[in-house]
């Protein structure tokens, strides 16, 4: 999830933009994205060597006080600690010092949420929605990418490792996920209208000078389901965006009940008005 911090002067939400993963079908990992994957890990493994440092403190005091709760038979002394142990904390520190020197992925060298290997389409599905965390305010426009970027199944275990099994400098679970909870349960629709922007709505520049006329090239009609015989060039010439979310819901889904009504009381405030003047007129004279 992307959020885009800007000045909106009231009139709409702040935009987030999420962006939908999969497996690539070739394992191809996505070096764009493990930029991030490395800089998350470094985090988590910074604060398990801290969870690992906190319990060696804790066996050493119990040492200390004769309450040996992680003393192991094979321990040479008192205050030895397991070799499990040990070898477990060395390998953090081992892996933090590697995450420092660690080379960046190729030409990759910053996180960029832009690079087209994450952000593989301009086109989105859209709704107003809320934070999906406290205090899951409703001043957000979602805007969900209608193709998902892909990574390898090693970069997919990771994700779900860092995820999902990090725990803080006091050895505690982060996760929600951990607990058998989620951080924002689904919410109903309330009203709310989902629409979906591809070329039809609008194109990149570089896209325009491809198509020549400004239209959608025949494969991305096909992927759309677009009817050719329908989106002609004078379409796209002719074409207007939805004046309300009910004559979307007319055009859309051809449920015009609400469109009809909205339309018979445009054209009788227009008669009224038109009487009006009449009227006024007639008096005049």
């Amino acid at each position: 999830q992307i959020y885009l911090i800007k000045d909106t002067g009231g009139k709409r939400g702040a935009p987030a933009i999420s962006i939908l993963v999969d497996l690539d079908e070739n394992n191809k990992p996505n070096k764009a994205f493990q930029v991030a994957l490395d800089r998350f890990q470094k985090e988590w493994d910074r604060d398990m060597a801290k969870c690992e440092e906190k319990m060696r403190n804790e066996r050493r005091l119990d040492a200390i006080l004769a309450e040996p709760k992680y003393i192991a038979e094979e321990q040479s002394t008192i205050l030895d600690e397991p070799e499990e142990e040990e070898n477990k904390f060395r390998s953090y520190l081992r892996r933090l010092q590697h995450d420092g020197d660690r080379s960046s992925q190729g030409d990759y060298k910053y996180f960029n949420p832009w690079d087209p290997e994450i952000m593989k389409s301009i086109w989105f599905y859209g709704y107003e929605g809320s934070l999906t965390e406290p205090p899951c305010s409703e001043f957000v426009e979602w805007r969900i990418m209608d193709t998902p970027m892909t990574i390898s199944i090693a970069q997919l275990f990771q994700l779900k490792k860092l995820l999902f099994h990090h725990v803080d400098k006091e050895c505690k679970r982060t996760s929600t996920h951990f607990h058998g909870s989620v951080a924002r349960p689904l919410q109903p629709y309330n009203g709310r209208m989902v629409h979906r922007c591809t070329c039809v709505n609008f194109m990149t520049d570089k896209f325009k000078k491809k198509t020549g006329d400004g239209e959608c090239d025949r494969e991305d009609q096909d992927e759309y389901d677009f009817d050719s015989d329908i989106y002609t060039k004078e379409w796209y010439r002719e074409h207007k965006q939805y004046d309300t979310p009910a004559h979307q819901d007319c055009e859309v889904f051809n449920e015009c009940g609400a469109y009809k009504l909205e339309l018979q009381k445009e054209a009788e405030e227009r008669a009224r008005k038109e009487a009006f003047e009449r009227q006024k007129a007639a008096e005049e004279a």
